[in-house]
């Protein structure tokens, strides 16, 4: 068996690794008896059967050693001669906090708080509150992070508590405002999370001034009285575990309440107010979700992870869906946008648990990061869609941000799947009024342009119609040099 990768860097009790295509945990005794436990309650049942938390089953020791061999022969920690081995089902797109809407990252966090309370029920708990644990099939969460799970020990606090404020709270409340994001958080906490002394200086007017949130953010200071409760109050936890368990089930309930007082209203941002699309009439609107469907449908499996490019408040995307039976990623740099998606569809159950929105711009895709840049995988990496529609962008990238034709392409290209573009002309009004907006512009935006461009990657490009007199739309597959 060969391994392709690994993860749970920082976790001495569990690593994850994936052995030709299958991901498996290894756990160490305490944690494996944790699992076990967990396994076999109606709990595992239930949160399995409604999708929040992935399927596991442990590997038979005389098969669990090939995968002990081949993650000692890779890996920079020996696995423990009494480790166990569970097979993990996989989930198919991963991203990270920073590419969320605050609507995701809420999501995440109140799945997080349920999930303890829910394990709490049963006798374990969660040793850690990270972000990282959650994962989105749609825009619906997905708890995978199984190595987190752990025997509860009596402790009327919860030593996650100012992680999850970190992760979740921090971020949340410095991007309830109509500008700043809870991702924009996480970019300043260099991918961490946010510190309560950094939120602090930085959450709009009123929130500064939340008692409740003011008080769970003291907690994590770094001083002597903050130390973990678990060894702070051991004798009388354990002595009083009904007790404990109350107290600590109050924290989580607080913790949850806070995360929904933190819920923002609709960010002042740049296309957060696209979906009137007034510039397009009812007979456009109608050629555009055609040719979408019809280029999806081209071909079999094209419909299995499109991604849209600058998609917007989700238009296209839940057309796709309904239409091509499409699995979508709507990429959009506009972080309110996302969240009118998110909004707008995320109780539709036949389209919210196909369509997944993030934070990204075709121009400066996530890189990889972390430690040896093996941590947190480039957009690139981790997204590989079968199908690319990118409506209406380019003359933002080209003229707005200075892209020249070639490598815009180039970077749509760098997905290695087919592409359609719907391509606003140099006629176009949108163009025009770009165009009007930088003096002395020069570089070179027209439909010989693009097609130039696409025919230097694709063998076989197509001018499939148009959506307006002046958009037309081009379709683009079988890159060169691929086999």
């Amino acid at each position: 068996m060969a391994a392709q990768g690994s993860a749970s860097f920082r976790d001495p009790e569990n690593a994850a690794v994936c052995l030709d295509g299958v991901w498996y945990r290894i756990a160490r005794p305490s944690s494996a008896e944790a699992l076990r436990r967990f396994r076999q309650s109606d709990l595992y049942r239930e949160l399995v059967d409604d999708g929040t938390i992935v399927r596991f089953d442990e590997v038979p020791a005389a098969d669990s050693a090939s995968v002990l061999e081949a993650y000692r022969s890779t890996a920079d920690r020996a696995p423990a001669a009494d480790a166990a081995v569970f097979s993990v089902e996989s989930v198919s797109l991963i991203s990270y906090p920073w590419e969320w809407p605050n609507s995701l990252l809420e999501t995440a966090a109140l799945l997080t708080l349920d999930l303890r309370t829910r394990l709490l029920g049963i006798g374990l708990d969660l040793k850690d509150a990270s972000a990282f644990n959650v994962q989105f099939r749609g825009m619906l969460p997905v708890f995978m992070d199984l190595g987190s799970i752990e025997e509860w020990r009596p402790n009327p606090s919860w030593n996650a508590s100012r992680q999850f404020i970190e992760h979740f709270i921090n971020p949340l409340a410095v991007g309830s405002g109509d500008r700043v994001t809870a991702a924009d958080a996480w970019e300043l906490g260099r991918h961490r999370g946010l510190r309560s002394e950094a939120a602090r200086q930085l959450l709009p007017k009123g929130r500064s001034r939340s008692l409740s949130l003011m008080l769970l953010q003291a907690t994590t200071r770094p001083v002597e009285k903050n130390a973990p409760s678990e060894s702070r109050y051991a004798g009388q936890a354990n002595a009083n575990a009904d007790l404990a368990r109350s107290a600590t089930l109050s924290l989580t309930k607080r913790l949850a309440k806070q995360v929904r007082k933190l819920h923002g209203g609709e960010h002042a941002t740049t296309w957060v107010d696209y979906g009137a699309r007034g510039h397009y009439g009812s007979d456009d609107l109608v050629r555009k979700s055609e040719l979408a469907t019809a280029f999806v449908k081209a071909a079999p499996g094209r419909h299995e992870l499109v991604l849209d490019v600058g998609g917007n408040d989700g238009f296209t995307a839940t057309h796709l869906v309904r239409n091509a039976d499409a699995r979508m990623i709507v990429m959009d740099a506009d972080a309110g946008a996302l969240d009118v998606l998110h909004g707008g569809v995320s109780q539709v159950p036949e389209i919210a648990g196909r369509v997944t929105p993030l934070l990204g711009d075709i121009t400066s895709l996530t890189p990889s990061s972390g430690l040896l840049g093996r941590e947190f995988l480039a957009f690139t990496d981790r997204v590989r869609p079968s199908a690319v529609i990118c409506q209406a962008v380019l003359h933002h990238v080209v003229i707005t941000q200075g892209t020249p034709m070639p490598l815009a392409i180039e970077a749509l290209a760098a997905f290695g799947a087919p592409v359609q573009i719907e391509f606003a002309t140099e006629d176009d009004e949108k163009t025009l009024l770009l165009l009007a907006q930088i003096p002395n512009w020069s570089g070179d935006y027209s439909t010989e342009a693009l097609l130039a461009a696409l025919r230097t990657r694709y063998a076989n490009v197509d001018v499939a119609g148009t959506t307006s007199p002046t958009r037309v739309v081009v379709n683009a597959w079988d890159l060169l040099g691929e086999s």
